[in-house]
């Protein structure tokens, strides 16, 4: 609803990056908290957080602009404009992965249970940052006259921009038609996320837990939400799945395999002695 938040002399500060830097601390702070009760040292989880940030954003950003690369090669100074808005958070979590994995195998910290550490930090992170998603008015969701909400013309958002460009409103125009506002749907989701695993942790049985369990909540969400979010017919796949929704499905696979294997491998272990 509002991309530029205030000035600071000739500095403009984005609604966008203003609410990906809180979720930022907001998440590095509780992960601090988390680590030093899980006997993770300190300033490891820090410079762990700062690599995950650095990866994630970038992985993000990448996927985004391959998705969108028909754009992006007749406009490629637009490539590094992030505070504009345009992270795929899958990209982020697969780089994101990748970069912690080799971290903790570096310094000798395990995966699991740091991945148990960061999941519910991911989740409040997610939460505050798709606020910024929309405050920017990009990630938004079909058109809809009885659940939907009009972003004003005021600095262009990309929602009113897209609209304009398909010939839906007038040049002039005060606002975009409205649209479901999937931005908070995540939000939401992501925030209901983050209590489940604080509640279900206490109840964990190997290391591993939360983290897949994370894995899968937000798959299944995802998966949801995806289907009131607005696409360009050719980013549909089958003419019905995102690309997110085709990654849902396979993480929400794979998650649901790490959390059922150790309790079957249990109770078939029981019924040999």
């Amino acid at each position: 609803m509002h991309r530029l938040l205030f000035h600071i002399g000739p500095v403009t500060v984005y609604s966008y990056g203003f609410m990906l830097a809180l979720a930022f601390i907001s998440g590095a702070l509780l992960a601090e908290y988390r680590a030093r009760r899980a006997g993770i040292g300190k300033d490891k989880i820090i410079d762990l957080t700062f690599y995950i940030l650095v990866s994630s954003i970038a992985g993000a950003r990448l996927l985004f602009v391959i998705l969108n690369w028909d754009y992006y090669k007749q406009t490629p100074g637009d490539i590094l404009k992030i505070w504009e808005g345009g992270l795929v958070f899958y990209g982020g979590l697969i780089s994101g992965f990748i970069t912690a994995l080799c971290f903790l195998k570096a310094h000798k910290i395990s995966v699991w249970l740091a991945a148990d550490v960061l999941s519910a930090p991911l989740a409040l992170g997610i939460a505050i940052g798709r606020i910024g998603c929309f405050l920017n008015g990009c990630c938004y969701g079909v058109i809809s006259q009885q659940w939907g909400v009009c972003f004003p013309s005021t600095d262009n958002p990309p929602v009113f921009a897209q609209q304009l460009r398909d010939g839906l409103i007038p040049p002039g125009s005060l606002h975009s038609l409205p649209v479901i506002p999937s931005q908070l749907y995540s939000s939401a989701a992501c925030l209901i996320i983050f209590f489940v695993l604080l509640f279900a942790e206490k109840r964990k049985k190997f290391d591993g837990f939360s983290f897949w369990l994370f894995i899968l909540l937000y798959s299944v969400t995802r998966f949801i939400i995806e289907g009131f979010r607005y696409y360009e017919s050719n980013f549909l796949f089958f003419g019905t799945l995102t690309v997110s929704q085709i990654i849902s499905i396979a993480l929400g696979v794979v998650a649901s395999g790490f959390l059922v294997y150790p309790a079957v491998k249990s109770r078939t272990g029981k019924k040999n002695l």
